[in-house]
């Protein structure tokens, strides 16, 4: 890639919560590619640049590709969660991604159905499995997420609706909320009572 144009738009002073400050400069910059001659453009956001140049040192702070507008990337879960969940949760993603709303509803709702089942949920249906959760101490918001994407699929197959993306969007988000509560915040805690253990362990050993 080659830089073919520069333009500073703004200088910019950034303030911290210390009082301490620091000088911004925010460019366009369009490049050229070396190999399909296309064009790029940027916004590239620089601390305190004396001067830019190929010799220059600098910091960058922030680089947007605004043309060609990127491709939108599907939306991921944590590592935390279980790996089926997590297969899942990507397929479905991948559905929202290209625009298949109807695929992505059904495919969310799947993803509730494997939590239900990792989480040990109990009874002869979703409607039932999920209901079932806030006696295992599932929080009752969680719950009615489970049901607000249960019926999201449900409408996808029985009747072939297909929500906005903003609201299919909305499904994914409560999914990934619902996650963090059951999979990546008990991890964490796990993590960290462990490197506390350890840390005892150390400090016991050395004295």
């Amino acid at each position: 890639m080659q830089i073919v144009e520069r333009q500073n738009l703004q200088d910019l002073t950034q303030t911290f919560e210390s009082g301490k400050k620091r000088k911004l400069t925010l460019f366009t910059v369009k490049l050229t590619c070396d190999y399909c001659s296309g064009n790029c453009l940027f916004l590239w956001e620089v601390v305190n640049p004396a001067k830019i140049d190929s010799n220059s040192r600098y910091e960058t702070t922030e680089l947007i590709q605004v043309y060609p507008e990127p491709e939108p990337q599907p939306r991921r879960m944590s590592s935390d969660a279980p790996p089926l969940v997590r297969e899942i949760f990507r397929e479905a993603a991948l559905a929202e991604t290209s625009g298949a709303y109807r695929l992505a509803g059904v495919g969310y709702r799947a993803v509730v159905e494997q939590i239900t089942k990792e989480q040990g949920a109990t009874g002869n249906n979703l409607h039932a499995r999920i209901t079932s959760l806030a006696a295992q101490g599932v929080p009752q918001n969680i719950v009615d997420a489970f049901h607000e994407a249960r019926v999201v699929g449900n409408d996808a197959v029985h009747d072939g609706l297909a929500y906005s993306s903003e609201e299919i969007a909305d499904i994914a988000e409560l999914i990934n909320e619902a996650v963090f509560v059951l999979y990546v915040q008990p991890t964490q805690r796990a993590r960290m009572a462990a490197a506390r253990a350890a840390r005892r362990q150390a400090a016991k050993a050395s004295s």
